[in-house]
């Protein structure tokens, strides 16, 4: 491809735009559910839930902020296809189209992102996540149009954009582009949004009958209190989208907030969206407080580490409505551990996960295999660790090396990356000495029939699920067992 020739930031926008702003989930390209969510970029899984997009939503209260007209379209919540949206595109005709991207996906992504610009060509296209933001020259590159990558937390960019004249916007902070001359350029990174000015979510602006919870089939809304990790491990793609320090929004805001989605949507069930929101043990404290003085009565979710966590936090976290939370507990071999600097013990993750219980919490558990330095014998350990632990739900992970960590530097310079180089956490993409990827997708599938296989856990699992939940967690087990064709039947 020509660049000198190709529509740039700085020879095509020789206009103001419209003050129309389209943001694009795009289809999967397999019609799945798909979720891009900053370092979560995966299909809806057995659990079959697919995420509010958050990033999008607030992107658009922004831009409503300044008088823009902004739509959401989020194509594997409504299943949406590309003919649609492109058809969706030309009438609501855009100045700006901003498009989300995964890994696992970056392909049919960056293609959907040029055909985008075909259908609205007056339109300026930007793409952002956490691959292009570690690699964002070769999806400027990748022949399709696109005429900006926004780098790392997106919607103060997306908005300042939007806000930019045409002359002013090659001088936007936190972008990359090719210039007149067909050249590469990275404009300096944009200071991370202060909490305080993050607003609540515009869902308003999508339909929000997809977005049910696995277990209880209910509305779900995701609220971000906490943006920022200040943990280090070499797997995760945290820290390129909201950086390492914790940013935490004032705690009136985030009730605020609920207490509007409760009244508005009349939803009561929320996931508590942070990389590790039990990060501050004041702040959590804090929010409990202030969600029982407002008597809200809502049910949450969230993540949380293990060496994070006691009785006495998991107990208020309990009575202000959290019902599940999910621990990375990763491996039970504590040299893989400790290669990965995820700086845990088994010991704490089997103390968090029994105290969860204690609190009456249901307990998650996530867990990677093939991390460097692991063996048939350590996934057989991480296995009977998870077997052993009272768990309601484990998780279980290929490690992937997703561009822009230090797993991925790692693998690269080693020589473990398969051809296609990068994967998803639903296949392994690394040959490590003596575990090759085959072995550890198969050891994965194996994971998950032994762990869900028994009558305890289908026994509990059974008594978490709604009625309203049972037809698509069915499905969705079908599906991961490779029994599809026993769905017609049900």
């Amino acid at each position: 491809m020509d660049h000198k020739t190709s529509n740039t930031l700085l020879s095509s926008l020789s206009a103001a735009s419209p003050p129309r702003v389209l943001l694009v989930n795009p289809p999967h390209p397999e019609g799945k559910g798909f979720t891009r969510e900053g370092r979560c970029t995966q299909e809806a899984g057995v659990w079959a839930t697919q995420w509010p997009p958050v990033s999008l939503a607030t992107a658009a209260a922004l831009l409503e902020a300044d008088g823009r007209t902004a739509e959401i379209i989020d194509c594997p919540a409504v299943g949406m296809d590309t003919p649609a949206l492109l058809r969706r595109t030309a009438a609501f005709g855009p100045g700006w189209i901003f498009v989300t991207t995964g890994t696992p996906t970056l392909s049919a992504d960056l293609a959907a992102a040029a055909r985008l610009k075909q259908a609205a060509p007056a339109a300026q296209v930007a793409v952002f996540g956490t691959h292009v933001t570690a690699d964002p020259e070769a999806a400027l590159l990748s022949g399709g149009g696109i005429d900006a990558v926004i780098r790392g937390e997106p919607e103060g960019t997306i908005a300042d954009l939007c806000r930019k004249t045409a002359a002013d916007r090659t001088k936007a902070a936190g972008i990359s582009f090719v210039d007149a001359s067909g050249e590469v350029r990275h404009n300096p990174d944009r200071p991370w949004l202060d909490p305080a000015e993050i607003p609540a979510p515009a869902w308003h602006r999508l339909d929000l009958s997809p977005y049910r919870l696995p277990l209880k089939g209910r509305l779900f809304l995701i609220v971000a209190p906490v943006r920022g990790c200040p943990y280090r491990c070499t797997f995760c793609t945290a820290p390129q989208y909201y950086g390492r320090t914790l940013r935490m929004r004032p705690v009136k805001q985030v009730a605020d907030e609920i207490e509007q989605n409760v009244a508005r949507f009349d939803i009561t069930d929320y996931f508590i969206w942070a990389d590790t929101f039990t990060a501050s043990r004041t702040y959590v404290a804090e929010f409990c407080r202030e969600i029982r003085r407002r008597r809200l009565r809502i049910q949450w979710t969230c993540n949380s580490r293990v060496d994070t966590v006691d009785d006495e936090i998991l107990a208020v976290m309990k009575e202000a409505g959290c019902w599940m939370i999910s621990y990375g507990i990763e491996s039970a071999d504590q040299g893989v551990l400790s290669r990965s600097h995820k700086n845990i013990t088994s010991a704490q993750s089997a103390r968090a996960v029994a105290a969860a219980r204690r609190a009456g919490l249901v307990v998650s558990g996530h867990f990677i295999f093939g991390l460097p330095g692991d063996s048939i014998a350590g996934m057989k350990k991480t296995l009977a660790f998870a077997l052993q632990l009272p768990l309601d739900i484990g998780q279980f992970y290929a490690a992937s090396p997703f561009p822009g960590t230090a797993l991925f530097g790692e693998a690269r310079e080693k020589g473990w990356l398969q051809a296609d180089g990068a994967g998803s956490q639903s296949r392994s993409a690394m040959d490590l000495p003596g575990l090759p990827a085959e072995t550890v997708d198969a050891f994965r599938r194996l994971a998950f029939r032994r762990f869900y296989l028994r009558p305890r856990v289908m026994a509990r699992l059974l008594s978490l699920v709604k009625p309203a939940a049972l037809p698509l967690l069915a499905q969705s087990v079908l599906r991961f067992f490779g029994w599809s064709h026993l769905i017609g039947r049900l």
